[in-house]
């Protein structure tokens, strides 16, 4: 049977559904930090998810013994680069507008083709060369107008940096595990890493983790903790993957444009945040970029060329 053959539409609902939860995932941490610190939220949010992450990695039906080598790899990739994510993100979100926010999401697939062109994963193109600038030109421009007085919604360069940086860790984890998820079950392999990063979260902000009062948390700070945690964070990385090995990531990579427009949509609806004058200029340049680079060339097959060799993308 064929990839997607006998789910018709259902995945496509599915990932709708996934970037929707994403799009609301902005929302919900924004009301979560009226309440919670940006890392004390965060630290909740990634702990209610943490059993099922351990579950995963090591006690899933089906699962293959990880080797010493491929165990410390994932490890290391996981605390690396999901934990950079987990450690800046959640900042950067509370020192940007949510429109904003969810524009400098959109800079991950950016990323990815730096780190590709950088480690020669492969073949330079002027699409991914032209993308990359676009991008750079309107996070510039983006900056800039951060500072003018005039702004509907404060935004520190602070939190501009931490979002793009956390979207860097994400590169670098979405970039390098992708070997490992060929050997095992993607599950499994997203399992470890998230648990790493985790791990690696609640080092850097065990002090300020120790001063929350859990009998202190309110019912709304609880129920944004869990959808954040389990929904958006947990179900939609598990959703996404089971789409990847339906349809295969091609396809499903068209779905990661959409999570800043829910977000825009969302900011203005329900914080009437809305970009305006060179934000909204800088964040179609940063789109048109980031479309730009999703336009690479594939061989007859829809298989991306690297290093001259085609490479399937599709990696459960």
């Amino acid at each position: 049977m064929k990839k997607g053959q006998g789910f018709g539409g259902w995945v496509h609902v599915i990932l709708f559904l996934v970037v929707l939860s994403w799009g609301f995932n902005n929302i919900a941490m924004k009301i979560g930090f009226r309440y919670l610190s940006a890392p004390q939220f965060s630290g909740m949010r990634v702990l209610v998810g943490l059993p099922f992450m351990l579950y995963f990695a090591f006690w899933m039906p089906g699962r293959i013994r990880f080797t010493k080598r491929d165990l410390l790899g994932i490890v290391s990739i996981g605390s690396l680069g999901l934990g950079l994510f987990l450690i800046l993100f959640p900042i950067g979100i509370d020192e940007t507008s949510s429109s904003l926010g969810g524009i400098l999401m959109a800079t991950m697939p950016i990323h990815v083709v730096i780190l590709s062109l950088v480690f020669r994963l492969e073949r330079p193109e002027w699409k991914s060369i032209v993308g990359v600038l676009l991008t750079i030109a309107g996070l510039i421009l983006i900056t800039i107008a951060s500072h003018q007085p005039d702004t509907a919604t404060q935004n520190t360069l602070r939190g501009i940096l931490y979002i793009v940086i956390a979207e860097l860790g994400y590169a670098v984890n979405t970039t390098f595990l992708r070997p490992y998820m060929q050997r095992y079950n993607p599950l499994q392999v997203t399992g470890l890493a998230m648990a790493s990063a985790v791990i690696v979260f609640m080092l850097v902000f065990f002090s300020e983790m120790r001063m929350l009062v859990f009998t202190e948390i309110n019912a709304i700070s609880w129920i944004c903790i869990l959808y954040s945690g389990l929904i958006a964070f947990l179900l939609g990385n598990v959703l996404w993957n089971f789409a990847i090995k339906r349809i295969g990531s091609t396809k499903v990579a068209v779905y990661g444009n959409l999570p800043p427009v829910m977000v825009i949509i969302l900011s203005a609806i329900i914080f009437h945040d809305v970009l305006i004058g060179m934000q909204m200029i800088g964040a179609l340049i940063i789109l048109s970029g980031v479309v730009l680079v999703q336009l690479r060339t594939t061989d007859p097959s829809g298989q991306l060329k690297r290093k001259g060799l085609s490479v399937a993308e599709d990696i459960a």
